[in-house]
């Protein structure tokens, strides 16, 4: 579907204080209500993009130690840093790779955990 972008499906975690879930928590509840959302399994996602600032987000891990969690599995995961615009810049690159057709289907995800470091 080259030159075509849409978003199939959403999830969003409560905003606050959310110390009894860790960084990884979150996003997989965010990411599996996206999957549910699209009526899609996480089979079909070819690539993600996560969007998160600070150095360390999740104790510093790469983004592809998410892979299993997320059941992405053997599939390319590219964390997005840009200060402010982190979060705008992991959606630009998720849409710029299915409209030059490198995917058919990305995840985007974008997540801090700025009080709890857990």
């Amino acid at each position: 579907m080259k030159d075509r972008v849409a978003v199939i499906g959403i999830g969003c975690t409560k905003f606050g204080d959310r110390f009894e879930r860790s960084y990884e928590e979150l996003i997989c509840d965010a990411a599996f209500e996206a999957y549910d959302d699209a009526g899609i399994d996480p089979a079909q996602i070819e690539a993600a993009y996560l969007g998160t600032y600070l150095p360390g987000s999740g104790g510093g891990k790469a983004a592809v130690s998410l892979a299993d969690a997320l059941r992405l599995y053997d599939r390319p995961i590219t964390r997005v840093e840009n200060y402010c615009a982190t979060g705008t810049d992991a959606f630009r690159n998720g849409c710029l790779a299915i409209a030059a057709g490198t995917y058919d289907m990305v995840l985007v995800l974008g997540a801090e955990k700025l009080k709890d470091r857990g």
